[in-house]
């Protein structure tokens, strides 16, 4: 084989390399026009979602939901890692905490942590605290796209819902009514 030869296929075999990796990366969605996705859930799928819910011995089902989904080998906490154990208990203390004040907040909105399966997760987002490991039924109906950071749901009693992706501060809860029937008109899938 000619040494260009070589160097061609070493060249071509590092390029699909790279292509197949940032094809298994979960997709960093930064730009807001892109982050939100709307859609409708059937009937039958709100009542899958309800009874799956419901296996949740943590929290009561109410008429709203909204969902912080993450996703196995999410390079997005990366960064914390390194940091010491009482640091990041710290932080995924203040993050729950966060959760429960909004939870407090709303009556009527049912707030659950889920991740993916898997063993690659940060410590931040390790088990334990509220975070539930789905078995694949979320992924199916709801997270189908793996994104960096994670996605969030927020599904309205009436089966509409929003989708928040690369939402690392869980930011679906700040949205107001309004904000998020804008959000629904604005982003809905036609």
């Amino acid at each position: 084989m000619k040494p260009t030869s070589r160097i061609n296929l070493q060249g071509f075999a590092l390029f699909f390399l790279s292509a197949l990796i940032y094809a298994c990366s979960p997709k960093l969605y930064v730009d807001e026009n892109k982050r939100y996705q709307a859609g409708t859930l059937s009937d039958t799928q709100i009542d899958s979602l309800h009874t799956f819910l419901k296996q949740n011995e943590r929290l009561t089902l109410k008429d709203t939901v909204i969902i912080k989904y993450d996703f196995n080998n999410d390079p997005c906490w990366n960064a914390l890692s390194y940091q010491n154990a009482e640091f990041l208990n710290n932080v995924r203390w203040a993050f729950q905490k966060n959760i429960q004040e909004k939870a407090e907040a709303r009556p009527k909105v049912a707030i659950y942590q889920y991740r993916e399966e898997g063993e690659s997760f940060s410590p931040i987002k390790s088990k334990g605290l509220e975070i539930e490991t789905d078995s694949g039924f979320l992924r199916k109906l709801l997270f189908k796209e793996a994104t960096s950071c994670g996605t969030s749901a927020i599904i309205l009693p009436n089966g509409k819902f929003l989708l928040v992706k690369s939402d690392p501060q869980f930011s679906a809860l700040i949205l107001n009514a309004k904000d998020i029937e804008t959000k629904l008109r604005e982003n809905l899938v036609r």
